[in-house]
């Protein structure tokens, strides 16, 4: 093999290698801003604390639905469908995280859970947020906090359950195989409705474990939500990645509250994490409280 042939190769190769970098540099990008967009984001605006969600993240911690009687929703799909008056974002809400770079994390919050180092997020950013606005106050805080042993004693995940009874065939095929019966689980969801949004806690069984938890959805109407300029959003279809917005301020601070509330009675777990946050932020900043 020649010079001119060696040379040949290395140019081709060399080129295919900086094609190689440019695309992983590419996609590389396209996920960030994928992942960005995905990501519940939690600032200020003038009065209020203003929480951006996404709007077409079907799959992930907000989606949008179609309101049902049952109260469950139905998942659709938000670019093919004019959003309105009849439906809403899902929005399943936390308050901690394990990664004091996560997101929306307030590192002066902390508290230990099964020997595991927590900092408040999300839901506990909101409350900083709102307590430095003024949009709730630190009386408000100790209500909830003060309620906290009362609602300790009949939290949902230890009380209620999922149940499994035989049902008869309502169908027109008439009865089923040979051998096959029919049996209806019953899943229990309660919810507290309001003019701002509702809030529903859904059991659901443990990935990891055995047993069931209970799940805390915030749902907002659509007719709720905002653009980036803050004006309500106009009843239509979803572009690619959009998303929209919705303000927590003294107008719907009830509102919030009941979402502490939620968590409050949903588990025993719950309930004591609550008694942490709710604890840090009564105090004033400083050493992590101790357990």
């Amino acid at each position: 093999m020649n010079m001119n042939s060696i040379n040949g190769i290395e140019r081709v190769a060399l080129r295919l290698v900086v094609a190689l970098a440019l695309t992983f540099t590419w996609l590389g990008r396209a996920f960030a801003a994928d992942t960005e967009y995905k990501l519940v984001r939690i600032d200020l605006a003038d009065q209020s604390v203003r929480v951006r969600l996404p709007l077409t993240d079907v799959s992930g911690k907000v989606r949008p639905k179609e309101r049902t009687p049952d109260g469950y929703g139905e998942p659709l799909a938000p670019t093919k469908t004019a959003l309105g008056a009849n439906h809403y974002l899902e929005w399943q809400i936390g308050y901690d995280t394990r990664e004091a770079g996560a997101p929306n994390v307030v590192k002066e919050i902390q508290f230990v859970r099964r020997g595991e180092t927590k900092f408040g997020a999300e839901l506990s950013k909101i409350l900083v947020d709102a307590l430095r606005l003024g949009v709730i106050s630190t009386n408000d805080l100790l209500r909830e906090r003060d309620r906290l042993a009362k609602l300790a004693e009949a939290t949902l995940e230890e009380r209620e359950g999922i149940t499994t009874e035989k049902t008869p065939l309502e169908s027109k095929a008439g009865t089923l195989p040979d051998g096959f019966t029919r049996w209806t689980q019953k899943v229990p969801q309660f919810q507290r409705e309001t003019v701002h949004g509702w809030i529903q806690i859904q059991l659901k069984p443990r990935q990891r474990a055995v047993g069931n938890q209970a799940m805390v959805y915030v749902c907002l109407p659509m007719n709720r939500v905002l653009t980036a300029d803050g004006k309500p959003r106009a009843p239509g279809p979803a572009k690619t990645k959009e998303t929209v917005f919705y303000d927590f301020n003294r107008a719907n601070a009830g509102f919030l509250l009941d979402i502490v509330r939620a968590f409050a009675i949903a588990s025993k777990q719950h309930n004591e994490d609550m008694g942490q946050i709710l604890g840090r932020l009564l105090e004033p900043v400083g050493k992590p409280s101790k357990e």
